[in-house]
């Protein structure tokens, strides 16, 4: 048994058009090429083996009539290439195996649906050298008149086996290609074994050609046979207690199995950052009846990591950055914390400690202190934050409730304020990708609410929404939609602390503005931030090579109060760099809708879901 694999990702290279004329310029040289006038458009099946003269060949073969794959089936077939540079073969050989080609070709053409194929031939003698020149026609093709996929047994009723079944090809009128019978077959094959059917069996197979009216009808039966299920799952080489990377299993022992679940844990467990390595082995041979024991292999990661450097955000300038991360603090992986910057206009420093409990759905306690000393284009505060969690994650998302506590002092659009709110607080996420690290398709949706009652410096209730969609288009391009949205109910607005107001602006929100410069004003004409707030945006990528990509992209929205909404909407163009550090994203944009400062620059680096 192998390890669950990871999915590489494919980006496809075009062939360089330099390349593409000195090719045709070395066959016009050769005398094979349409383009310079005239020359044989036979083509010469032998390779050209390097420091050989090709005229001193035994045999030389030339194939017309098809191309491309046909023609290298064809080509591959014929025994008479084994001839091509033995000198040592009789005149007698050569035309007996010369006439087998014949055959042989007109067989290698059946896999592609063509039973009718008709191959002529020569066969011509230059001094020692043999020229052997096949002409095929390949006639009608046969076409599928009747395909009949089913499956018997449990299996029939699993809606991925069933999806499976319906996309098999060749459909009916299509061509009889063997290749993609064979390929759909093995998908039925695989979508049953991921499902648990390990001993699902074809119980016939027929492809019924009718060479007189050039038809062919498909019967294909699989017995699928008992759903095995999950055994006792053991982890070898953990550092980490079993009872808490239980609550990592997306399954419980008994359930039917299925190859997505245990890639679903693969991920979780390399997500939590314990190991380094993280190897899962289904071990059928171990079965106790259906139950099918896990054994999950793991390394260790490295226990602490300490980062540090230079840093520089186009929202808080230049500055230097620090941070530790405990990954495991004792064998109940409890979990430690703490980032520091100290830059041109943001000065933080955070700490975090997370308590995993035992159990299902990865629950943990999370305590978060922080303290901010921030300076915008619109507000000046220093505060401190401290907040206190309990934390489920299970297949639908990712829930976190608990308390939070601002206190500071603060300066929004020249108007000073101070308060001490103490609240409630709920916040959602869930994120689906098919790649964690570089995803062509997926989705995140996250939502937010808080509030805090009368009897601190000011009662509010707010609520926050943003969701993201991410969409493949071709092999090469992606889509990126993005919508957020907010509310805030308050009965004295200035007491609240600029994170709890609504802004626009910046790298995270409308580019082409500066970083929260965009909102209701006050009496001064100063942002002081609204109660609503509106953003979408719209971004498409092209891979240009290697990690490299271009972007284009719009931004709209802002933020307001009741019949107070200006749409404010900003245009550029990015370069896009798949960094051993995650996505890195250099945005050029400018300000098509409100008043912003012309080109900005923006740089974010980070995940798009």
């Amino acid at each position: 048994m192998s390890a669950i694999p990871t999915v590489p990702s494919r980006y496809g290279l075009t062939m360089p058009l330099l390349r593409l004329l000195l090719l045709c310029c070395f066959s016009a040289f050769a005398g094979g090429c349409a383009l310079f006038g005239g020359g044989d458009k036979e083509e010469e099946q032998a390779t050209v083996v390097e420091g050989k003269d090709p005229s001193t060949r035994r045999v030389r073969i030339y194939i017309s009539g098809i191309e491309g794959e046909l023609k290298d089936n064809a080509s591959s077939a014929l025994e008479l290439k084994g001839l091509m540079r033995k000198n040592e073969a009789s005149e007698g050989l050569i035309r007996r195996v010369y006439g087998r080609g014949m055959a042989q070709m007109a067989k290698a053409l059946q896999p592609f649906g063509y039973y009718h194929a008709q191959v002529t031939g020569t066969l011509t003698q230059e001094g020692k050298t043999f020229f052997a020149r096949y002409q095929i026609e390949l006639g009608a093709p046969t076409l599928v008149t009747a395909v009949d996929v089913a499956i018997d047994g449990p299996g029939k009723d699993e809606k991925k086996v069933l999806r499976t079944v319906e996309q098999f090809e060749p459909d009916p009128t299509e061509i009889l290609d063997h290749r993609l019978y064979e390929a759909s077959k093995l998908r039925i094959g695989d979508a049953l074994a991921e499902r648990g059917y390990f001993d699902a069996e074809v119980s016939e197979r027929r492809i019924a050609v009718r060479l007189a009216d050039h038809s062919a009808k498909i019967a294909l039966k699989f017995a699928s046979g008992p759903r095995f299920q999950f055994g006792p799952t053991t982890f070898e080489g953990a550092h980490i207690r079993t009872d808490v990377l239980a609550g990592y299993l997306p399954y419980e022992a008994g359930q039917g199995y299925r190859q997505d679940r245990l890639v679903a844990l693969q991920q979780r467990l390399l997500q939590a950052d314990y190991f380094s390595e993280v190897e899962i082995e289904p071990d059928r041979e171990k079965a106790d009846g259906l139950a099918v024991p896990i054994t999950v292999r793991v390394s260790p990661a490295k226990r602490t990591v300490y980062t540090g450097g230079l840093s520089f955000g186009t929202d808080s300038g230049f500055g230097v950055q620090g941070g530790l991360n405990r990954r495991w603090v004792n064998e109940r992986g409890h979990k430690l914390s703490a980032r520091a910057e100290i830059s041109q206009r943001l000065n933080s420093l955070n700490a975090a400690y997370s308590i995993p409990l035992p159990g299902k759905n990865r629950q943990s306690y999370n305590l978060a202190l922080g303290y901010l000393d921030e300076e915008t284009a619109t507000s000046v505060q220093e505060v401190i934050q401290l907040y206190a969690s309990r934390q489920r994650e299970t297949d639908l998302g990712t829930l976190s409730y608990g308390l939070g506590l601002i206190s500071g002092d603060f300066e929004v659009g020249d108007e000073p304020g101070s308060s001490t709110l103490l609240f409630p607080e709920a916040r959602y996420l869930h994120r689906v990708v098919d790649d964690p690290i570089n995803p062509r398709e997926g989705y995140s949706f996250s939502a937010e609410v808080r509030a805090a009652p009368s009897i601190g410096d000011a009662a509010f209730a707010q609520a926050r929404v943003e969701s993201r969609y991410l969409m493949a288009v071709g092999e090469r391009d992606r889509l990126l939609l993005r919508g957020q949205v907010g509310a805030l109910w308050t009965d004295d607005f200035s007491r609240l602390p600029p994170q709890l107001r609504f802004f626009a602006g910046g790298d995270r929100s409308l580019r082409g503005f500066g970083y929260q410069t965009l909102g209701p004003t006050n009496a001064a004409d100063k942002v002081r931030g609204g109660r609503y707030l509106a953003i979408a945006s719209a971004e498409y990528e092209r891979h240009l090579f290697d990690e490299f990509g271009i972007a284009g992209f719009l931004d709209a929205g802002n933020a307001f109060d009741t019949g107070d909404a200006t749409v404010a909407a900003g245009v550029g163009v990015g370069l896009r760099w798949r960094s051993p550090v995650g996505l890195v994203r250099l945005d050029l944009a400018v300000p098509v809708a409100g008043e912003g400062d012309g080109l900005r620059l923006h740089l974010l680096i980070g995940p798009e879901l």
